[in-house]
């Protein structure tokens, strides 16, 4: 994934897990709050999936990184 897509996925995993932080506190929701906190950590674990996968490939240039 590129820096831009990854900022945005950030800003979105911030939003999703701050709107289901307030969804939960009130009377109404609290099924819309789990939703939107169980995709605020689908985001962070696709992107910590993506830093494995770079990991994996080994640096830019070699195997089918460099490709």
């Amino acid at each position: 994934m590129d820096q831009d897509t990854i900022d945005r996925l950030n800003s979105v995993s911030q939003q999703l897990q701050s709107r289901a932080l307030a969804l939960s506190k009130a009377e109404e929701g609290h099924d819309h709050a789990l939703i939107m906190s169980a995709l605020g950590l689908m985001i962070e674990e696709v992107r910590s999936l993506d830093k494995r996968v770079a990991r994996l490939d080994g640096p830019k240039g070699i195997g089918a990184a460099g490709s």
